[in-house]
C-alpha cells in the first residue's frame, strides 16, 4: 500500500482538516496547537453512518478547544480499504486503533493522547488503551447483547421494506452494511466486565439511559485502579440510527470536550502531510473544491487513462460513502473497468462545509446544483471529461438539476427517482413522512392480520395505523390531482416532462432504474403515463427494474445488480463513441478501393 497526496489544485483551503491514512486507514485530522491529542473511534455500519455528522461536529469541539483529533474509519469501513468478508475484521479494527494511536504521538508529535468512542468503538477504544484518557459513549459492555440488537434492528427494518434477511446465528445485514459470521462471533466475545487492564488512569462514561449493563463495566475499571466519573447522555437519540440524523447533542459533547481537554496544555506541534490510498487497481485522493473549499469529495482514479468519469451524488443526509458503502464499492469496481469517479458530498452533507438546516437542505434542493458544477469545474481541471452523474433517491433528482444546468453532463443514470422536478417545503415533508414504499406495499402491511394482531395485543397503537392510511390517502389525492388538471400536480408532471424533453433533445444518455416495490414506479406513471410511455419515446432514455431492490440500493443484492447496470450503461456508451470512429475507417477503406479500381480500369484502357 503506498501513500499518495491529497490534491490541492482544485481549491484554496479555508478548513482546518487534511485528509491523512494511517495504513489502509483513511482519516480527517482536525488541527489545533495543543499537547493532548484525541483520536475517534467511531461507530459501525449503518450506527457510524446515521452518527457521522454528530462525529465530525464533535471532532470540531475537540479542536475548538485546543485538542488535536483526529476521526478515521476501521479497514473495510467508510473510505478504509478492506471488506467486510475478512475473517479477522475486529482484530484489523484493534490494530487500527493502536495504529492511530502511535501516530498522533509519533507523526504528529502530541504528549498524551485521549480515546473517545461510541458503542463498539468505545468497546474497542477500551480493550485497546494504553492512553491518558478515555470516553466511552453509550459502550457497549456485552457483545452478545450487542449483536442482539443489532439483529432486531435488521430484522425490522427489512420487514418493513419487504425484504429478506439472514438467518439467524448467522451474518448480520443491516441497511447494506454486512457482518460477517466470523465478525460476529467475534463481537460475542466482547465483555467489558473482564478487562484485564484499566485502559486509561482517567475515565468518563457517558450512559444510556436505556441500559443498566454499564454499572458492572464501572465496578470493573474501578477494581482495576482507574478513576472512573459517570454521566446519563442527555440527548442519546442523537446519536442512534435515523432516516434524517438529529442535531448534534452539543450539550453532551461539551461535558466531554470539558473532561479529555483538563489540564491539556497549548503546544506547537508537528502538521501531518495529507495522504491518500492507492492498491494496483486504483488511487484515491480528496479533494476540496468550489467557492473557498467548501465542497469535499473522494476522487478515485483508474491505473490506466480514465475511459469516462462518474461523479456520484449523495443519497438522502448520508454522506459520499453511500449507504453500505456501495458508493465505495462501486467507485473501486468502476476503477477496474478504467473508469474514474468522485463521490461528493454537497453543502450541508458529509465533509462538505456545514449550512443552516443541515443536511435536509441539501434534499431535492434545485440549488444544489452549483455543487454539481463546481464539481465538473475541478474535473475539468484535471482533464476529466465525459461526465455521466449517478444518483440514488434525491442524488437522482439533483442530478436533474444539475444536468439542466451544465451542457457538459453527457449522461445520467438515475435510480428510484421520485422527484422529476423542482418541489416546495411542503412537498418535501410529506415525501419524508410517508417513506419510499409503493402504496400496495403500505397497504398489504397495514391489511395484513399481523398488523391488526398487533393493534390487539397493544403492540401497536390504532392511531398509528390511521395515520398510515391518512398519508397514503394524501399521496394517492395528490397522485389523482397531478394525473388530471384539476390542481398543481399537473403542472409537476408537465414540468417533468419538460425537463427530460430537454435533456434528450440535447443529446442526454438517461437511464432510469427502480426496484420492483418501490414508490418512485408510480411517480414514473403519474408524470409519463403507464410504464412510463412518454420517456420511452424519448431519444437515448431507457428504463429498467430490479426485482428485490431496496430503496437506498444498499442490500449486496442490490448493489450488485446496480453495478451491472452501470457497467453496461457506460460499456453502451463506449460502442457509441467507437462506432462513428469505425464508420470512418471503413468508409476510408472503400474510397481507398475505389481509388484503386478507378486506377486498374484507366490503366487497362490504355
Amino acid at each position: 500500500m503506498a501513500t499518495k497526496d491529497v490534491d490541492h489544485s482544485c481549491a484554496i483551503h479555508t478548513s482546518r482538516t487534511t485528509a491523512v491514512n494511517i495504513g489502509p486507514s483513511f482519516g480527517w485530522f482536525h488541527h489545533a496547537d495543543g499537547d493532548r491529542g484525541v483520536v475517534l473511534c467511531a461507530s459501525i455500519g449503518y450506527e457510524g453512518l446515521c452518527a457521522h455528522r454528530s462525529w465530525r461536529a464533535l471532532a470540531d469541539a475537540l479542536a475548538a478547544a485546543g485538542l488535536p483529533t483526529l476521526r478515521f474509519d476501521y479497514p473495510g469501513e467508510g473510505d478504509s480499504l478492506g471488506d467486510s468478508e475478512d475473517s479477522l475484521l475486529l482484530d484489523r479494527w484493534r490494530g487500527s486503533i493502536r495504529a492511530a494511536v502511535d501516530w498522533m504521538r509519533e507523526t504528529v508529535g502530541v504528549r498524551e493522547v485521549a480515546l473517545v468512542g461510541l458503542r463498539l468503538g468505545a468497546s474497542l477504544a477500551a480493550e485497546v488503551g494504553g492512553v491518558e484518557r478515555l470516553v466511552e459513549i453509550a459502550p457497549v459492555v456485552k457483545g452478545r447483547s450487542y449483536l442482539r440488537e443489532l439483529d432486531a434492528m435488521a430484522r425490522m427494518l427489512a420487514a418493513s421494506a419487504g425484504a429478506p434477511t439472514s438467518p439467524k446465528g448467522q451474518e448480520v445485514e443491516l441497511e447494506g452494511f454486512v457482518l460477517s459470521s466470523a465478525t460476529c462471533d467475534a463481537i460475542c466475545a466482547v465483555d467489558l466486565t473482564r478487562l484485564a487492564a484499566a485502559p486509561a488512569p482517567r475515565i468518563l462514561v457517558m450512559r444510556d439511559p436505556t441500559t443498566r449493563s454499564v454499572a458492572d463495566h464501572v465496578a470493573r475499571l474501578e477494581a482495576l485502579g482507574a478513576v472512573v466519573e459517570t454521566r446519563e447522555l442527555a440527548d442519546y437519540a442523537a446519536l442512534t440510527p435515523a432516516p434524517l440524523p438529529a442535531p448534534p447533542p452539543m450539550d453532551d459533547f461539551a461535558a466531554i470536550v470539558a473532561f479529555v481537554g483538563a489540564g491539556a496544555a497549548r503546544a506547537r506541534i508537528l502538521a501531518p502531510a495529507p495522504g491518500g490510498l492507492a492498491t494496483d487497481v486504483f488511487t484515491e485522493t480528496a479533494l476540496r473544491f468550489g467557492a473557498d473549499g467548501r465542497l469535499a469529495g473522494v476522487l478515485c482514479l483508474p491505473r490506466g487513462a480514465p475511459a469516462a468519469t462518474v461523479v456520484m451524488l449523495d443519497t438522502g443526509a448520508n454522506h459520499h460513502i453511500g449507504c453500505g458503502r456501495s458508493a465505495v464499492i462501486h467507485a473501486r469496481a468502476l476503477a477496474e473497468m478504467g473508469v474514474a469517479s468522485l463521490r461528493m458530498d454537497s453543502l450541508g452533507v458529509g465533509e462538505s462545509a456545514p449550512v443552516a438546516g443541515g443536511p435536509r437542505s441539501a434534499l431535492y434542493r434545485a440549488e444544489r446544483a452549483e455543487d454539481v458544477v463546481a464539481a465538473l469545474d475541478c474535473l475539468a481541471a484535471r482533464g476529466l471529461k465525459r461526465i455521466t452523474l449517478f444518483g440514488v433517491c434525491s442524488g437522482a433528482t439533483l442530478a436533474i438539476f444539475a444536468a439542466l444546468r451544465d451542457p457538459r453532463v453527457e449522461a445520467m443514470i438515475l435510480a428510484n427517482a421520485q422527484v422529476f422536478g423542482r418541489i416546495d417545503d411542503a412537498a418535501i415533508d410529506e415525501l419524508l413522512t410517508t417513506g419510499f414504499g409503493a402504496t400496495s406495499t403500505y397497504v398489504s402491511k397495514a391489511m395484513s392480520a399481523r398488523a391488526w394482531a398487533r393493534v390487539a395485543s397493544g403492540e401497536v397503537s390504532l392511531g398509528k395505523l390511521v395515520s398510515i392510511f391518512a398519508a397514503l390517502a394524501r399521496r394517492k389525492t395528490m397522485s389523482l390531482l397531478r394525473a388530471t388538471r384539476l390542481g398543481p400536480g399537473h403542472g409537476k408532471a408537465l414540468e417533468a416532462r419538460r425537463n427530460f424533453a430537454t435533456l434528450a433533445r440535447r443529446g442526454v444518455r438517461m437511464l432510469l432504474v427502480h426496484g420492483d416495490r418501490d414508490v418512485g414506479r408510480e411517480e414514473v406513471d403519474l408524470c409519463f403515463g403507464a410504464d412510463g410511455r412518454f420517456l420511452r419515446r424519448l431519444d437515448g432514455v431507457s428504463l429498467d427494474v430490479i426485482s428485490g431492490a431496496d430503496h437506498a440500493l444498499a442490500s449486496q443484492l442490490s448493489r450488485e445488480a446496480m453495478l451491472e447496470r452501470i457497467s453496461a450503461f457506460l460499456r453502451s456508451a463506449e460502442m457509441r463513441v467507437a462506432a462513428p470512429r469505425r464508420r470512418s475507417k471503413t468508409l476510408v477503406g472503400a474510397l481507398t478501393l475505389a481509388a484503386i479500381g478507378a486506377l486498374a480500369m484507366l490503366m487497362h484502357l490504355e
